[in-house]
């Protein structure tokens, strides 16, 4: 299988967390690019040119993290990370959507400033920086969030990349001033070996 990815995307980063939580990071060809100047080699398998996109074994391709994550999920070894199981599944499926969604509005605020960011804040980037925020204060309250360290499921990992991109790129918002104990759950998962192999750069 082929990865098409780049350091500092967050969802490229869960893709490859989710290889090593299921065995499967030695078997990907990792293909290293750039997707801001739209390269062939990236456009050819997914013409959004967006990463991460993996071409399977048979020539087909996947596209977007939560794809390719389920994908992995199943062909991989060790517990599922996304339950068969209906009721439990939904437990995870709520996290996942709130973790992802979380670094949407992130990767999002980023890249407006990135790219409309002349002069003063982008009203677009200042939007998503305020629904993260909030988010925030929503997941530290919520304890039936309860995410977990121990056998953290697909939820749970999404979670801990969507907190080290804020860390990576959004240091501003100074997200564990007020909510200890997501702060102190963070601290916990990120000393997972998948999420050390896996650093942004």
């Amino acid at each position: 299988m082929k990865l098409y990815l780049n350091k500092p995307s967050p969802y490229a980063r869960l893709v490859m967390v989710v290889a090593h939580e299921k065995g499967l990071a030695e078997r990907l060809d990792l293909e290293w690019t750039d997707p801001w100047v739209s390269p062939e080699i990236l456009t050819r398998v997914n013409p959004f040119s967006r990463v991460p996109a993996l071409v399977l074994d048979d020539g087909g391709v996947l596209v977007d993290s939560s794809c390719i994550c389920d994908y992995l999920d199943g062909v991989g070894g060790g517990r599922a990370l996304l339950p068969a199981e209906l009721e439990r599944r939904v437990k995870v499926l709520r996290k996942l959507g709130i973790a992802k969604t979380l670094t949407d509005a992130a990767f999002g605020s980023v890249i407006e400033r990135r790219f409309n960011g002349a002069g003063s804040e982008p009203p677009l980037a200042a939007r998503w920086l305020k629904a993260a925020d909030t988010s925030l204060d929503v997941i530290e309250r919520d304890e039936s969030f309860s995410p977990s360290t121990d056998t953290p499921d697909l939820g749970d990992l999404a979670l801990g990349v969507a907190l080290g991109y804020i860390d990576f790129r959004l240091k501003e918002l100074e997200w564990r001033r007020k909510r200890a104990r997501l702060g102190a759950w963070f601290e916990r998962i990120k000393t997972r070996p998948s999420m050390q192999a896996t650093p942004h750069e």
